[in-house]
């Protein structure tokens, strides 16, 4: 009898623990990303960073998903990897717009020199 009397308290702390409900998605977190997935878009993103937009998107949009069907865990896992991708996107957004602009200035110097020539 003293066994089970020892148990009670295991089996209510396990029915606590699979009865809590998830917190839910802050909403900055879900604004931050947003904002982020605008910036990249804001850089042309769809032109030079668009397998990481496209990602962003699509992880943003199933983040939405499972917070409408309350799955905040996974929400927030995909939100993590919406705001990771919509960062790759606007960082090679920059990085493809900085070597656009070295490349033209290079261009330049060259007919110049041609010109000097």
């Amino acid at each position: 009898m003293k066994s089970v009397w020892l148990m009670i308290p295991l089996l209510c702390t396990l029915l606590a623990v699979g009865c809590a409900t998830q917190n839910p998605v802050s909403e900055s977190m879900v604004a931050q990303t947003e904002a982020r997935i605008d910036q990249a878009k804001s850089l042309n993103a769809d032109r030079y960073a668009p397998v990481a937009l496209r990602d962003a998107e699509k992880h943003y949009q199933s983040a939405e998903r499972a917070m409408s069907e309350e799955n905040y865990d996974q929400a927030r896992q995909l939100l993590e990897k919406a705001m990771a991708d919509a960062e790759l996107a606007v960082a090679t957004s920059h990085a493809k717009k900085s070597q656009q602009a070295a490349n033209e200035l290079e261009e330049n110097l060259r007919a110049l020199e041609a010109e000097v020539q």
